[in-house]
């Protein structure tokens, strides 16, 4: 079984862990160490069989703990060469341990554990900011948050996918009608800002097949809300995909098994999202 949890989603922090029980890898870890160690306990997951974290970009809210999870545990983070050329001030503002530092390059092919992640790139105002398919099992987990465009390859990646998770950052209207200045919202809306609610649920629905999960995230907190997400999936992906919007600050859990995957998130149950169970714990 392949257990998933995102630990937060949102400007307070990012982070996403996978594991199957032997293995565990880390995407983004915007959290402190206390928070990361404390979420990977109450979801049950043994912090020994951690092997990685890999960043998507190096902005706080997605790297603030991963310079004290490198002195902790004495493991790798991987970001892209880009992002390690292009980054000395940030890498050195953040406390990186440089040693544990692994680059990569676009089109690679990581193993860690029992995982095989391909990197890709995306366009984010961070120097070699990166989305992320994750292999295990022969299942296989989309990341793609902080982009202003869709990179071209993330089609064919998200469609293989069981599990997407994608930025839906802000919806137009409120960005037209809000407090940003002209500057601000054409840097959100622009090739290295932040994915609209139309542009994520868009790409889902020619992405996301019969049985698939999508979860969005990532939402602005003065330019979105849950509502106005659920809004445009009502208007646009047909039913048998599963959909989540996950709000700011966030915990929830989902599996993949042998059958199906399947979904809890905390506190809740289907039923208070309107939606129906797929399957009992």
């Amino acid at each position: 079984m392949i257990h998933y949890v995102v630990l937060t989603t949102g400007s307070c922090g990012n982070c996403y862990v996978i594991t199957d029980g032997c293995d565990t890898i880390v995407i983004d870890i915007g959290v402190t160490f206390t928070k990361f160690q404390k979420g990977l306990e109450s979801h049950g997951i043994d912090i020994s069989t951690v092997r990685a974290v890999f960043l998507t970009h190096l902005h706080p809210d997605h790297s603030k703990g991963a310079g004290v999870f490198q002195r902790k545990l004495r493991l790798p983070v991987y970001m892209s060469s880009t992002a390690v050329d292009g980054n000395a001030a940030v890498i050195e503002r953040q406390r990186f341990e440089r040693d544990l530092i692994t680059p990569y390059e676009f089109g690679d092919e990581i193993s860690a554990g029992h995982f095989t992640v391909l990197p890709f790139r995306s366009f984010h105002d961070s120097i070699g900011s990166a989305g992320y398919l994750v292999r295990i099992h022969g299942r296989s987990l989309f990341v793609m948050t902080d982009t202003g465009i869709i990179p071209e390859e993330a089609g064919a990646l998200a469609e293989g996918a069981d599990v997407e998770f994608i930025e839906a950052n802000y919806d137009d209207d409120m960005l037209d009608q809000g407090p940003y200045t002209a500057a601000l919202k054409r840097r959100i809306r622009g090739e290295y800002g932040h994915l609209s609610n139309k542009e994520a649920v868009g790409f889902a629905s020619r992405t996301a097949g019969q049985g698939d999960s999508v979860y969005f995230v990532h939402l602005s907190r003065n330019n979105n809300t849950p509502d106005l997400v659920r809004g445009e999936i009502a208007r646009t992906i047909p039913s048998g995909v599963f959909c989540k919007v996950c709000e700011r600050g966030e915990t929830f859990e989902g599996f993949i098994d042998d059958e199906e995957s399947w979904w809890k998130e905390e506190g809740k149950t289907f039923e208070d999202e309107g939606l129906q169970e797929r399957k009992a714990r």
